[in-house]
């Protein structure tokens, strides 16, 4: 299956759980019991809130700057059919992943594409009176400023126990990286994507408590057991590559807690157990491993190919100042991490150091180099370099608090500031951090999410103009809600359907799209005394011609796959139902049924 390493991972940390539990017997001792321990507490729970609390009016201040209104539309590639399927699954009362896919490949009975996104966005639709791009921008505000920073505050309580000062530093923190939210608000736009990476530090700290190398806490390892398969598939429905993100950074804890294990069995005489569990898991990892990078289930996502950016100097520069995909540096940040690597020694959070460090060699390969080892390691990853960097922040946030903690015990020993303790320092370092950095770079954050929403004025390159936008009103105004509109897709007509609930025939800029669809295409504006192209665009309800300038990246040659849908002017079998003067016009087609019959002589089907 697509999340194929799901089941690698879990287990794992499921046979380390159980041979974890066993131990004590093999020593002849008593499995003691897993039990909860107390809640953290009102202080830690006040900490964690106000911490949160900060890092939310962040993370508003910064989409209100970048996004500026909330019925602001996502100008990217990638946005064209998110907003279409949440519009068909508005349309077909259809959520299902293994149906979303059909949106591009209608041909199909059947198309996996992870729709988490979607659902969400489409529950906020129906439960509201927003429209498609304020549900969207509005899912994105929460995942970004809520889902994702107490998904931190999950890990850092796992890893460090119940600090308050580190937990309430957490959310801030999270807030602060360049590549991940923001980033993903911006490039593509990688909604599917964003949704998914900000539950992967919850799920690992799942995965921590599952083998035992977690603090105590409520969740305790069977919750943890029960829970984690759950999660794992979760993250799958979010996007399948977050599930290999999992994968990559739960197998350096679970490998460390597996060597442990292996390392305790053996000094307790179960040395030929030992060596034979440690030869069949090596044997399982490698046999898996193999799969995945010879599958031809990933052949469709291996076979992108985003060139290569930067020299490998350049970008491991780019890693080590977070400023991946030439973003300006977070220097702040950057020196917090670096801090808390230096100081990450202690058994539980060691780990996260050689996580870092891959995720950043992940990140190194997509930018820098165009071999066939680099496109083999990253293509669970569509070869993308964004995707690869939003990562970074999944370790390197628990390794910036561990960084601020480590400042505040320094200052703590070196500066008596009326006896304060380092949970106090630590917290007032956060403040200074917040303060130094502006907000956590909240202007910079702001123009990246900016780059994604800035309407230009009429004929400049983007996917929809305001004129565009208002003519879609008029457009909805005179379309039957059952009546489909042919348009060539790359003038940004696709927004039509989700912004008025009229239909398109062509819902993204690119598709596995049927002869039918094929064939209007082609011809449908030379309907008159063609019967065929009557009968096809019978069978698809195409009833209404949208024509628009071709806006959106000027110049590629796929746009060119749509001359049967130019404007046909004065052509017959077309009817012109309302225009702007700035080149957006709807036809109504005249040319089929009792209309063609006058205005060629020429016998039509019979409409349905």
């Amino acid at each position: 299956t697509r999340p194929g390493r799901a089941v690698v991972i879990p287990a794992l940390a499921l046979v380390v759980a159980v041979a974890r539990v066993l131990l004590p017997r093999a020593r002849g001792g008593r499995a003691a019991a897993p039990s909860a321990v107390a809640p953290d507490g009102t202080p830690v729970a006040l900490a964690v809130l106000g911490g949160f609390a900060v890092a939310l009016v962040v993370v508003v201040v910064t989409v209100v700057d970048g996004m500026e209104l909330p019925t602001a539309v996502s100008q990217t590639y990638d946005a064209v059919f998110h907003y279409s399927a949440v519009a068909s699954i508005l349309a077909e009362r259809d959520a299902s992943s293994l149906t979303l896919g059909t949106l591009t490949s209608p041909g199909a009975e059947a198309a996996f594409y992870p729709a988490a996104w979607h659902d969400l966005v489409s529950i906020v639709v129906l439960s509201s009176a927003a429209t498609v791009p304020v549900a969207s921008n509005a899912v994105a505000t929460v995942v970004a400023g809520v889902v994702w920073p107490l998904s931190c505050v999950a890990l850092v309580r796992v890893l460090v126990g119940p600090s308050w000062s580190a937990l309430a530093a957490t959310p801030v923190v999270a807030v602060g990286f360049i590549a991940y939210p923001w980033s993903l608000l911006s490039f593509g736009v990688l909604w599917p994507n964003l949704i998914g990476l900000s539950l992967v530090p919850a799920v690992l700290a799942t995965v921590l408590v599952v083998i035992g190398t977690g603090a105590p806490g409520s969740l305790t390892r069977p919750r943890a057991a029960l829970l984690l398969p759950v999660l794992v598939v979760g993250l799958g429905l979010g996007h399948p590559n977050t599930v290999f993100s999992l994968a990559v950074l739960a197998a350096f804890p679970v490998a460390g807690a597996a060597a442990l294990l292996l390392f305790r069995m053996f000094r307790a005489g179960r040395r030929t157990v030992a060596v034979l569990l440690g030869l069949a898991g090596t044997a399982a990892v490698a046999t898996a491993v193999h799969v995945l990078l010879t599958s031809s289930v990933f052949d469709d996502v291996r076979a992108f190919d985003w060139p290569a950016f930067a020299t490998p100097p350049d970008a491991i520069r780019e890693v080590a100042l977070g400023a991946t995909n030439g973003r300006p540096p977070a220097w702040i940040i950057a020196v917090l991490v670096l801090i808390g690597a230096a100081t990450c020694w202690r058994p539980g959070y060691r780990w996260l150091v050689p996580a870092h460090l891959a995720t950043g060699a992940l990140y190194v390969l997509a930018a820098s180099s165009e071999s066939e080892v680099a496109a083999a390691l990253t293509g669970f990853w569509y070869n993308d370099s964004y995707r690869l960097a939003a990562m970074l922040p999944i370790t390197g946030v628990p390794l910036a608090v561990l960084g601020l903690a480590a400042v505040g015990w320094v200052l703590h020993r070196a500066v008596p500031l009326a006896r304060a303790s380092p949970g106090v320092l630590t917290a007032l370092a956060a403040v200074a951090v917040l303060v130094g950095s502006g907000g956590l770079y909240t202007r910079t954050h702001a123009s990246v999410v900016d780059d994604a929403y800035t309407v230009l004025p009429p004929g400049k390159p983007q996917l929809l103009d305001a004129a565009e936008r208002t003519f879609f009103d008029q457009v909805a105004a005179l379309v039957p809600p059952d009546a489909v509109v042919a348009q060539n897709p790359w003038t940004g007509s696709p927004l039509l359907w989700a912004l008025t609930g009229r239909e398109v025939l062509f819902p993204h800029l690119t598709g596995n799209w049927t002869s039918d669809q094929a064939s209007l295409a082609r011809s449908l504006n030379q309907i008159a005394g063609r019967p065929a192209v009557c009968e096809v665009a019978d069978r698809l309800d195409v009833a209404y011609l949208l024509v628009g300038a071709v806006d959106f990246w000027p110049g590629d040659p796929r746009a060119n796959g749509y001359p049967g849908l130019a404007d046909p002017g004065t052509g017959q079998g077309f009817r012109l139902v309302a225009a702007d003067g700035s080149g957006n016009a709807l036809y109504e087609i005249t040319g089929c049924g009792t209309t063609l019959l006058e205005e060629t002589g020429s016998t039509a089907p019979t409409a349905r």
